[in-house]
């Protein structure tokens, strides 16, 4: 019984060490196209109308209708108490340095999931008196995820800073101090 055992073992390691001993017959003429690198492009329309596509890429991004500037991607809620609070400062730093400066306000949808209507936005920007462009839908929770390796807990208000050349500088979870952004901003945008 134990010779039987120790055969029976002896031929599964066998098997297992080399396979089923065919080899597959791969045809030279066979080309393959190298895989080509995912590009995430997302498309929006600001509540004002107007249309801004940003790039990701591995060299930065590409914040197309906002060329030239500092653009602070600022990912907020419109049921949420801090990102609120925090309008009166970005309107008053965008005021400030219109010039070489923009914010892009990203709404990440209502509390419970799905997305606010047009007409919700545009009363929420009436509302609270936002100057700075907002756009919204499935794409903008798509870039929420994009860089949420910043913001592991999904924390919000959550701002991402990019200078003119589209390359990442820094992030803010929660509400920050209008002149610590000021400050920060007004830095970034006399980086070479």
């Amino acid at each position: 019984m134990k010779i039987k055992k120790i055969a029976i073992l002896s031929f599964l390691a066998m098997l297992i060490i080399t396979g089923c001993g065919e080899k597959e017959n791969i045809e030279e003429n066979v080309v393959t196209e190298p895989k080509k690198e995912i590009i995430p492009k997302f498309n929006f329309t600001t509540t004002a109308g107007k249309p801004i596509t940003i790039t990701t890429t591995k060299e930065g991004w590409k914040f197309q209708g906002l060329e030239n500037n500092v653009v602070l991607l600022n990912f907020f809620g419109t049921w949420c108490p801090p990102c609120k609070a925090e309008i009166p400062h970005l309107n008053n730093i965008r005021s400030k340095l219109k010039k070489d400066f923009e914010i892009l306000s990203v709404d990440i949808g209502p509390r419970g999931g799905g997305n606010n209507s047009k007409e919700h936005l545009e009363a929420f920007v009436k509302e609270f008196s936002v100057t700075y462009p907002i756009v919204s839908g499935e794409q903008a929770k798509q870039l929420f995820s994009v860089v949420s390796e910043l913001n592991p807990s999904g924390s919000i208000p959550f701002m991402v800073l990019f200078n003119k050349q589209g390359q990442y500088v820094r992030y803010y979870i929660g509400m920050k101090p209008e002149e610590m952004l000021f400050n920060d901003i007004s830095a970034t945008i006399k980086m070479k």
